[in-house]
């Protein structure tokens, strides 16, 4: 959702243009919303690979996102149609071809999902966040752009940032990000670690996800009475727990991190890189995903990010890997090298080429 805004900023950033959003959340709404972007709600079934009696239930969605799609995209009639990927872009996408309008698909993995393998068959060219990723489509249609970036998260000041969490400017601080859905996994190694990461003088902004807050308050509130008259009072000064990090918080975050905990979706390495910060990234395992983390996890430890697969996230482990990371002759290094993988002006490149069919 959040590229998709930020190549619509860029657009509009260029010229008088007029923008439709279609999609099917509720956060792609407000989303629109906020930035002044028409949106239209279509229904859209998803393909599911594993057996589920939803898949049953969404084969009557298709007609219906069909029809409003085929409606919404003829009353507005776009020059072009860009589509992000996943299987709320399909329906579009095809409609698009049947009016014979120029379709641009991003696709923002290392390896694409089932929709941007189908669509790029289809699309006039094909942008992509990692040189890898062109294997999977026709090369010649593909443009290497990067991820697209909301900028308000380049905007983060390290001053505001540590009244806005109550945390001090004079010590080192972890900032665990598991996605907006949090990560159990990671969650629960940095509970378990959580004692002997502040007992070397560490601080924590844990993010951990709405669905996951009450288990891990839960757990928190435990460790911090079994601690009582020890290292109680300092987890409560240098631990701080959030369900979610809205846009300015994130980028509060980021200004005030030293090293990120992070799983290692498209746009969170997008973030990192840009931000060239030093990072463990526990991608997700081939069992709950298609390995796309785990690629993509692999192309940013290239570029001297620490790459901890879930059997060998342990908090001994994550530890050393921070204080490692931590170490004034190493940090400098790897944050340059991190940083030269990004690619900053990825959603105004992308407007660019999307303005050349307009």
């Amino acid at each position: 959702m959040y590229p998709v805004i930020a190549v619509a900023n860029a657009l509009k950033a260029k010229g008088d243009i007029e923008l439709m959003l279609l999609g099917d959340e509720q956060f792609m709404r407000k989303a629109a919303e906020e930035n002044g972007i028409k949106f239209r709600s279509i229904l859209s079934g998803k393909f599911r690979r594993y057996f589920s009696l939803l898949n049953l239930l969404d084969i009557f969605k298709f007609p219906v996102g069909f029809a409003q799609s085929l409606w919404h995209i003829f009353w507005f009639m776009p020059d072009v149609v860009f589509a992000k990927g996943g299987y709320v872009s399909v329906l579009p996408a095809l409609i698009a071809k049947l009016y014979l309008i120029p379709l641009y698909i991003h696709e923002s993995d290392s390896v694409p999902g089932f929709a941007n393998r189908f669509l790029g068959r289809l699309a006039n060219k094909i942008f992509i966040s990692f040189q890898i990723s062109a294997a999977h489509f026709d090369s010649s249609k593909t443009i290497l752009t990067g991820n697209p970036v909301r900028r308000e998260l380049l905007t983060g000041d390290r001053n505001e940032a540590a009244g806005i969490f109550g945390l001090s400017l004079d010590k080192k601080t972890i900032f665990v990000y598991g996605g907006s859905q949090g990560a159990q996994a990671v969650n629960r190694i940095i509970l378990e670690s959580l004692v002997m990461t502040v007992n070397k003088d560490f601080q924590i902004i844990h993010q951990c996800g709405p669905g996951q807050h009450n288990a891990v308050k839960s757990e928190v509130d435990k460790i911090i009475k079994e601690g009582e008259g020890s290292y109680a009072d300092a987890i409560v000064q240098n631990y701080k727990l959030f369900p979610f990090l809205d846009t300015k918080q994130l980028a509060a975050a980021y200004a005030l991190c030293d090293v990120i905990v992070s799983r290692a979706g498209a746009g969170s390495i997008a973030e990192i890189s840009i931000l060239g910060k030093p990072a463990i990234l526990i991608p997700l395992s081939t069992k709950a995903s298609r390995g796309e983390q785990i690629t993509n996890a692999i192309e940013l430890a290239k570029y001297g990010a620490v790459l901890l697969e879930e059997e060998n996230f342990t908090p001994h482990i994550v530890l050393s890997q921070i204080e490692y990371l931590l170490r004034p002759e190493k940090y400098e290094e790897v944050s340059q090298k991190i940083k030269s993988f990004a690619m900053p002006d990825a959603a105004g490149n992308i407007a660019t080429t999307l303005l050349e069919n307009v």
